[in-house]
């Protein structure tokens, strides 16, 4: 008995002196941007409160944080997963460890990391599972390199993901990819081209398609109002069909994709930026003898997490590495998130729309 009540007091001493004795048994405030009601403007408040991170858990102090277009649709109650008001919205940030729960060993006060919180990351703090927070393998010098950290996981883990596990993708492939400048579709055009494929890049106007030019795409073409005039300009540029495409947009486009897929082709849909969920006729699968399939990027770190984190890491080390350069195109500060997610929302953005915890 007595054994076990001194292992009991040493662990709750380690429990202990691993959390900061301000945060224990109290709650954090901090700055967020919140949503109060389903549809409408963000609240920036002030007074928006944590509990302090439990076992497993890390407290994370943002440096940067992130804009995905799911975070729009959240905000709205249009997501598949609908989350009830009032919450904080952000599914990815860079920061710096703050406090670590029992049982957290990979992290500590004080390093550079990246979170892929389940919701929160607009705000000056979040608490997020430990199984959710890498550290960085190269710590940012600069604003610019928090930001571009903080734009890093979503986009290029989605983009890995949809090419490698999904897509299958191979050296001298024809690769096209829509809405290839946003923050997933440029990452997807950078690590195709990196792996010798031919990519074709899908914008919305001439200046977009510079930007997808310039991260290394072999050829663009506008989507324009027609999807039939859109499947005869990828036809030009890929007669032969597309070996892997990669599709963010949805709507009618997608059918004029999966009409344009090569033999053995396949099609990867990631998300639905037009807002329309498309209905593809079935029988193309069969005469064309390609596959349609999902990807649900978040999805894997609960049911795939090895493939979760490989993915992560391999994309992280590109970075460290100087291989990969993710394109912030708008930082705004946390108080304008609602002109950051109009941004995003509106379609106007190139690359990576992040906040940023400055006043």
């Amino acid at each position: 008995m007595l054994a076990m009540r001194i292992a009991s007091r040493v662990a709750r001493t380690a429990i202990r002196a691993r959390t900061p004795p301000a945060l224990r048994s109290r709650t954090i405030t901090t700055t967020a941007a919140v949503c109060t009601e389903l549809g409408a403007p963000l609240t920036v408040r002030d007074d928006w409160t944590l509990a302090a991170p439990g076992p497993g858990e890390v407290l994370v102090e943002t440096r940067a944080a992130g804009l995905n277009f799911a975070e729009v649709l959240q905000t709205k109650g249009l997501y598949q997963e609908r989350l009830e008001p009032p919450f904080v919205p952000g599914n990815e940030c860079s920061g710096t460890v703050e406090a670590v729960g029992a049982g957290v060993a990979h992290v500590k006060a004080g390093d550079a990391v990246i979170a892929l919180p389940r919701g929160g990351a607009w705000a000056r703090h979040c608490v997020v599972s430990g199984a959710a927070v890498a550290p960085l393998p190269k710590p940012p010098s600069s604003d610019a390199e928090w930001r571009q950290a903080a734009s890093l996981a979503v986009a290029y883990g989605t983009a890995d993901m949809a090419l490698r596990r999904r897509a299958r993708m191979s050296e001298g492939e024809t690769v096209l990819i829509t809405a290839a400048a946003g923050g997933v579709g440029l990452a997807a055009v950078e690590l195709a081209a990196q792996a010798g494929c031919n990519v074709i890049a899908a914008t919305g106007s001439p200046e977009k398609a510079e930007i997808a030019l310039a991260a290394g795409a072999a050829a663009a073409v506008s989507y324009g109002d027609d999807p039939r005039a859109f499947r005869e300009h990828v036809k030009e540029l890929a007669p032969g069909g597309v070996d892997v495409a990669v599709d963010m947009v949805g709507g009618p486009h997608l059918e004029a994709i999966v009409r344009s897929m090569a033999f053995d082709g396949r099609c990867v849909v990631v998300g639905f930026a037009s807002g329309d969920i498309p209905k593809v006729p079935a029988n193309l699968l069969l005469v064309k003898n390609c596959s349609l399939v999902g990807l649900y990027w978040g999805a894997h770190a609960k049911a795939r997490p090895d493939a979760f984190r490989e993915s992560l890491g391999r994309v992280s080390k590109m970075w460290a590495d100087g291989l990969i350069n993710p394109r912030v195109g708008l930082a705004l500060p946390l108080r304008e998130a609602n002109a950051a997610v109009a941004a995003l929302a509106g379609r106007k953005s190139t690359g990576k729309v992040v906040l940023t915890m400055d006043d």
